[in-house]
């Protein structure tokens, strides 16, 4: 909770540049790209910068198979509830993709240390690949799915590089390690700032207006995180491998994060009607509801599992 605050306060310095008129919400698009060319590619390849051993890579075998399973679980509810609530593509890709990026990396960097952010890896290269594939269908009629775009992803990349560094044992320079160790460090405080310049140009009475976008939100952030807890304590996997405890609740972690950003920057390329404004709102108001909502969720895992 403290450090999900501490976070919420560097939103609010994001935000309030924009409300007194210093920047523009428009400038966001400047860190937003740091972030995906730059500072989260850097970040991804400084996590396989670890020792290989077995444990690692038992906890990255298990964590990229509950990404999986999680993702797996989230598309066939939001189809299941979907079809029965007549939500829009922007809803149920809202429910289903979090921001496990650039929400999570500098959250388990600052709780659990930076060697944990290894894990998070699993999650970011499994999203990825199922944004770009059913995410697309989901939300783009028009266009199929692309191998080239996954592949060519900036964080698929680095997270590829980083991967064959890993198991070929291979450390960068000292001068190369410390640069992008460095880098690497300025995610969280860049990412809110983003955030919170996005927030500072939303209408608020109007992004809270809908009521169905609360709905959303739960599913989001609270039923679709819990039923992933449910399955993860009647596997008894955390019983039987002790170290899948730490490593599942990264995952957990990810799985109840506010909505992935890709969902809006979809929704302004292909979506249709109020459809950018939908994904606009329900990434604002996850935003806000995550700073309850993640620290309740994390306290269940913990107790059960």
């Amino acid at each position: 909770m403290k450090q999900i605050l501490s976070m919420a306060l560097m939103i609010l310095m994001g935000f309030t540049v924009v409300r007194a008129g210093i920047l523009k919400t428009e400038q966001s698009s400047v860190l937003s790209a740091l972030v995906i060319y730059l500072i989260a590619p850097c970040t991804e390849i400084s996590a396989f910068q670890v020792e290989y051993n077995s444990d690692r890579l038992q906890g990255l075998v298990i964590a990229t198979v509950a990404a999986a399973i999680a993702h797996l679980i989230f598309i066939t509810l939001s189809r299941i509830f979907g079809d029965l609530l007549k939500l829009s593509s922007v809803e149920r890709a809202s429910m289903i993709y979090s921001n496990g990026a650039n929400l999570i990396i500098p959250l388990v960097s600052a709780l659990l240390g930076e060697d944990m952010v290894f894990y998070t890896c699993a999650f970011i290269a499994v999203q990825n690949t199922c944004m770009w594939t059913h995410g697309v269908c989901l939300m783009n009629k028009r266009e199929k799915p692309s191998v080239k775009k996954i592949l060519l992803n900036p964080n698929m990349i680095a997270i590829i590089a980083g991967a064959i560094m890993f198991f070929a044992r291979i450390s960068l320079p000292p001068i190369v390690d410390t640069t992008v160790a460095n880098v690497a460090a300025s995610l969280g405080a860049v990412c809110m700032f983003m955030i919170g310049m996005v927030m500072g140009g939303v209408n608020f009475k109007e992004a809270f207006s809908k009521l169905r976008l609360y709905g959303v939100c739960f599913g989001r952030l609270i039923a679709y995180p819990m039923i992933f807890i449910l399955l993860i304590s009647l596997s008894g996997i955390t019983r039987r491998i002790p170290e899948a405890r730490q490593v599942l609740m990264i995952t957990t972690m990810a799985a109840c994060a506010p909505v992935a950003v890709s969902v809006t920057q979809f929704a302004n390329l292909w979506g249709e009607g109020d459809d950018p404004k939908d994904a606009g709102s329900i990434n604002v108001m996850s935003v806000l509801f995550c700073i309850v909502t993640m620290p309740f969720i994390i306290w269940i895992y913990q107790i059960i599992c």
